[in-house]
């Protein structure tokens, strides 16, 4: 089986990986979270909250109409998270998807590989964009299509990793061609881990609601920053061994879709 192999591939390297899938998920979180509260977001978000609330005594067209003008402007993500969003998850994947492969092969692997997408940053860059592109727009049609579209390229990060000179139109039509007849297949693989999944959100929600309690406890103010901060810190750590898990699962079964043995590539 394939998690099986994963697993056995996992033995002696746990922390390296619990690591690795850690400081990806934070470099994708805080620093979205920092940014908006440098620009303002989340002291906003507070206010128009308040605001509604205090309109809910007595909510006229007037009253809501001027509070959406008050509000709508200031609650939006600034542009500096977008233009990050847009950027960097794509390297920081390339990166990772490298950690997984190299532990699944046998071979050395660092926490700071996760940044070596970086050294492609216009190959992944684009590629990760088309894919992106092409998930929304078949995503608006229906949730099936997008999904769909989404486990046609699931291969095209490790393609990528594996091929430094692939071109990003390549590595889709590559990863397009691997998965026909195997998007059901991947999908259930994908599908095993929904427990894995609800026992990692069960221990998230404890804890969160725990560090809520506790600062409320103590007397200080749990602003919506430090919600976002806690949030984002607890995620990471939490859900950091099923992404690892199932981040070996996903390179083991990139090895038998393309009928290649990991022991054996070079």
């Amino acid at each position: 089986m394939i998690r099986r192999a994963a697993r056995k591939a996992m033995k002696g390297r746990m922390s390296l990986l619990v690591f690795s899938a850690a400081l990806y998920l934070l470099c994708l979180s805080l620093p979205v979270v920092i940014v908006e509260q440098i620009m303002g977001l989340w002291d906003a978000v507070e206010k128009a909250t308040e605001d509604y609330l205090a309109m809910l005594a007595n909510p006229t067209y007037a009253a809501i109409n001027e509070w959406v003008q008050k509000w709508a402007d200031k609650c939006t993500v600034s542009a500096a998270s977008f233009i990050y969003v847009l950027l960097v998850p794509g390297p920081l994947t390339l990166g990772l998807s490298s950690v997984w492969l190299s532990v699944l092969r046998g071979k050395e692997a660092y926490a700071d590989m996760i940044f070596s997408g970086f050294g492609s940053f216009l190959r992944v860059f684009l590629m990760d964009t088309i894919r992106r592109l092409f998930m929304m727009l078949f995503a608006i049609l229906l949730i099936v299509p997008g999904v769909i579209i989404y486990y046609r390229y699931s291969l095209a990060f490790f393609l990528l990793a594996d091929n430094p000179k692939m071109r990003p139109f390549e590595a889709l039509t590559y990863s397009r061609y691997y998965m026909q007849q195997n998007k059901g297949n991947r999908f259930t693989l994908d599908f095993s881990f929904v427990g894995w999944f609800a026992l990692s959100f069960f221990a998230y929600f404890l804890l969160s609601n725990l560090a809520f309690t506790i600062t409320l406890s103590a007397g200080n103010d749990f602003s919506l920053f430090s919600q976002q901060l806690t949030s984002g810190i607890l995620g990471s750590v939490v859900f950091a061994p099923l992404c690892a898990y199932r981040g070996v699962a996903s390179a083991e079964y990139y090895h038998r879709v393309i009928c290649r043995d990991p022991k054996n590539n070079a």
